[in-house]
């Protein structure tokens, strides 16, 4: 199975565009499978959350001394 990923928009009329780029490479009467992914706001500030911690989670009190250099 080949993959094609890219991003549209949902229109008004509940349909999207496959891009020009990708056109191409789909054929008429082709069988496909879509997979819709929807960006959730939550998850998004979870992984912020998460990466923050594990970032600050390796920085120790000797590292203090490069916060000054100029």
């Amino acid at each position: 199975m080949k993959a094609i990923e890219f991003q549209t928009k949902l229109h008004s009329s509940d349909t999207i565009d496959i891009p020009i780029s990708c056109q191409g490479q789909l054929k008429s009467d082709q069988e496909v499978r879509v997979i819709v992914l929807i960006t959730d706001a939550s998850e998004d500030e979870a992984w912020k959350r998460l990466t923050t911690k594990q970032f600050f989670s390796g920085y120790s009190d000797e590292d203090a001394v490069y916060d000054n250099l100029q």
